[in-house]
């Protein structure tokens, strides 16, 4: 049998990025296992609410910054203009962060008051400063990715995660306080962020703050203001169907609700690729080499659509018995709300802003994701009280394919080609009808194991296991065609 062997270069940097993804992907979903059957549903909601409310405030308070570090940084090869730039927009992250942690601490009472849970209070004290800790790790990785050093970036979610399941751990079954887990992963972050600064000291040199020029700050801001509004629209856009749901509903709810809606990691290989390609396909459009950009922008969509379609076509052959397994019992009246997201976990790889971003027009970005925010913000609370729990999962569907096609249009024309040009629609729908018919025959053949009292991991692993053998082998070329090609860029 021939072995593939894969030279250094982008495909080369994803797969091992992907490996130790996939090892702490299993670390994550164990972890999501563990609070979900160990806490009860209100303890698990309140944790929830906690990570809603963190991740909102990080995307307000990292204002485009790690866009505009990767803009920045790769727009010159000379090191004393990147260094003055990279400081600059350090500083500007740590006021806005700490400015943020400030506005929880003040605003808890309220905050807490809005998801009617005061036990939230307290614990708003415990995050209020994760969000300046997850943007300076976010900005780092970026640089990381930049100078090539992407494996630093695989080391560090390893460690990580099997910190935070060791964290879990002790939360569950030593202290008993789902709090404990909040506290641990705070430490990790900070630990985290001091692990990067010496790494990239080591690598390059040190950012610092007396390297800041205000006089750039605005130039900066110029480019990083709009994306800023859309990174924050986007994820109000992301999120606001679980904020809906808080307002009409109790915490118990949104603790099903945020399970069944919670994204599942099938786009590992396209998230480790578009993270290498990032930094290539900006230095290109810099270029003006729209024919170099759009190459490695057709192949990324090409392994993205096939890779995604045929792993998320086959869970959904098996959704009940995935939740089951994922998460426990008490959340299973959340199962349609989890086929949706299969749904969107298949679409969402189109939802890249690479080209966009790399050529410098957040302004697009902007305009797309306030009008998307607003449309769905309507639509949301029309939804929950049209078709209740699901209705909000529907409107989020729909409103990610409508924004996914607009970041296309206007990323192909950003490269001079357009959407058709990009896909190949023949080969989609080859593995459509695969998808349609294998998963069929799965979701009947899992029916049938699980009649027959076999362990809910066997049913998974023998029916999902044979459809992604089959599945894979019948696309094997033309996977490890798309990978060859993109190895060829470095």
């Amino acid at each position: 049998m021939k072995i593939l062997k894969l030279d250094s270069g982008v495909a080369t940097n994803s797969i091992m990025l992907m490996a130790v993804q996939i090892v702490t992907t299993v670390l994550g979903l164990i972890v999501t296992k563990l609070l979900s059957v160990h806490f009860s549903l209100t303890e698990y909601g309140t944790y929830s609410q906690a990570l809603l409310v963190t991740t909102t405030a990080t995307s307000i308070s990292i204002l485009g910054l790690t866009n505009a570090t990767n803009y920045f940084y790769n727009r010159t090869e000379k090191e004393d203009i990147q260094k003055k730039y990279v400081a600059t927009i350090f500083t500007i992250q740590y006021i806005v962060g700490l400015i943020s942690a400030i506005m929880i601490i003040l605003l808890r009472k309220l905050i807490s008051g809005y998801f009617a849970n005061t036990r939230l209070q307290n614990i708003l004290l415990i995050v209020a400063f994760s969000p300046i800790m997850s943007n300076l790790i976010a900005m780092y990785q970026t640089l990381f990715v930049s100078i090539g050093e992407a494996k630093k970036i695989a080391v560090r979610n390893f460690l990580v995660s099997v910190g935070k399941l060791i964290a879990v751990l002790f939360a569950c079954f030593i202290v008993n306080n789902i709090i404990v887990v909040l506290i641990i992963m705070f430490l990790f972050d900070v630990i985290q962020v001091i692990y990067f600064l010496l790494m990239f000291k080591k690598d390059k040199y040190c950012i610092s703050i007396k390297d800041t020029d205000f006089l750039i700050i605005k130039e900066i801001l110029i480019f990083s203001i709009p994306m800023a509004i859309y990174v924050l629209t986007n994820s109000l856009s992301r999120d606001i169907d679980k904020y809906i749901i808080s307002a009409f509903a109790n915490t118990e709810t949104l603790a099903i609700y945020t399970n069944a809606a919670k994204i599942l990691p099938f786009d590992m290989l396209t998230t480790s690729l578009i993270t290498v390609l990032i930094p290539i396909i900006t230095r290109f459009i810099n270029k003006k080499n729209f024919n170099e950009a759009k190459k490695i922008f057709e192949l990324y969509l090409r392994i993205g659509y096939i890779l995604t379609f045929i792993f998320v076509g086959g869970a959904i052959a098996v959704a009940n018995y995935l939740m089951l397994f994922l998460y426990d019992e008490k959340y299973m009246s959340g199962l349609p709300v989890f086929i949706i997201y299969l749904i969107i976990d298949m679409i969402r790889f189109a939802n890249v802003t690479t080209i966009l971003s790399g050529a410098g027009k957040s302004k697009i970005l902007m305009v797309i994701s306030v009008i998307t925010l607003g449309a769905n913000g309507i639509f949301n609370v029309l939804g929950y009280k049209l078709l209740g729990l699901i209705g909000p999962a529907v409107v989020t569907l729909i409103f990610t394919i409508l924004m996914t096609i607009a970041l296309l249009h206007f990323g192909a024309k950003e490269i001079e080609t357009n959407i058709i040009n990009l896909f190949k629609f023949k080969e989609m729908v080859i593995i459509g009808f695969q998808i349609i018919i294998f998963g069929t025959i799965t979701h009947y053949i899992a029916n049938f194991l699980s009649s027959g009292s076999l362990p809910l991991f066997f049913v998974l692993a023998i029916s999902y296991g044979l459809y992604l053998l089959i599945l894979l082998g019948l696309n094997y070329k033309r996977i490890i065609g798309c990978l060859k090609k993109l190895n060829t860029y470095k």
